[in-house]
């Protein structure tokens, strides 16, 4: 099992460091709230869907920015990954659609 060693900004300290950037996988579900509007343009479903907050081990992480979103098929499930960042660090949660699921797929910090 991978250990898991969160950036400052995650783990609450106020410690910064110049480090190179830690991808740290987690695969942990979450609950995330997310706004569904129509889209402006119909060439892609996920244009419907943004996460603007997401709670991780208790922890309520507002999403400042989606910096980059794709779509990939697993079996039935369509999943939809948004790279998102708090203003601190950078997260990659998922969305499968056949479950209604997110997961928090990885974490990006400096």
């Amino acid at each position: 099992m991978e250990q898991l060693t969160l950036c400052p900004a995650v783990a609450g300290t106020a410690t910064r460091r110049e480090e190179p950037m830690t991808h740290t996988r987690i695969n942990e579900q979450i609950k995330v709230y997310a706004l569904y509007n129509e889209p402006r343009s119909r060439r892609f479903p996920h244009d419907k869907l943004r996460p603007v907050m997401f709670v991780w081990r208790n922890r309520e992480y507002r999403v400042r920015d989606v910096t980059y979103v794709w779509r990939e098929t697993q079996g039935e499930a369509e999943l939809y990954h948004f790279t998102i960042s708090d203003g601190a660090s950078v997260f990659e949660l998922c969305y499968n659609s056949r479950t209604f699921d997110w997961t928090l797929a990885n974490t990006y910090c400096e």
